[in-house]
């Protein structure tokens, strides 16, 4: 049975080609100890290109079967993995990048914590943690007792992030960097899209 995922990415919306413009400053920030990059929670594959194009090795992946088998269509150099539960299948300081774009608040944030735990386990000493994170004045994902009610992800799991809880979130890593974007969707001034953006250095 496909859950609300699988669903997303069937729908010619879903497919985004082309990289976030913060994640393009931030990876001209940062020196990795290696050119091992994962794409975590990679959904339509569109930071790959822009990885591979900095000289990474990557490795993506995704809850979503979908996801994968759409990205595995691209015969992009990259090495693909089905995570739709831990343990992930990465080994210990693998990684020098991990980008983590959209994808902790679609759990909660229990499971979250349990993610960021293995991810950075995964990565390498000095390495970097790149990744965004909806943030709680956002009003776009209508979020109801967790739920969304969006048409396209009605009934998916979301939390949304202060700056507080993002910072507790990111306690264990050395260094961390914060960001905040806003916009409103064409047409709906009244809506907001908000998110928080990270780099954050092990």
């Amino acid at each position: 049975m496909k859950n609300v995922w699988d669903e997303h990415y069937l729908k010619n919306k879903s497919k985004l080609s082309f990289p976030d413009e913060n994640l393009i400053r931030m990876l001209s920030r940062v020196n990795p100890p290696n050119k091992q990059a994962l794409d975590f929670g990679s959904g339509s594959g569109r930071h790959i290109p822009l990885l591979l194009s900095h000289g990474f090795q990557v490795s993506a992946s995704d809850s979503s079967i979908e996801s994968v088998a759409q990205i595995k269509e691209l015969s992009l150099p990259v090495t693909l993995h089905h995570t739709h539960s831990l343990p992930y299948p990465f080994s210990k300081g693998q990684f020098g990048l991990i980008v983590s774009w959209g994808v902790f608040h679609y759990n909660t944030k229990d499971l979250a914590k349990s993610m960021l735990v293995s991810l950075m386990d995964s990565l390498a000493p000095g390495g970097y943690l790149l990744g965004s994170i909806r943030a709680n004045t956002d009003t776009h994902l209508k979020i109801n007792g967790g739920k969304m009610n969006l048409a396209d992800l009605q009934g998916g799991y979301a939390e949304t992030y202060s700056e507080e809880d993002l910072r507790n979130f990111l306690k264990p890593f050395s260094e961390v960097e914060i960001g905040y974007s806003e916009r409103t969707p064409l047409g709906r001034l009244e809506e907001r899209i908000c998110h928080w953006f990270f780099q954050a250095k092990k």
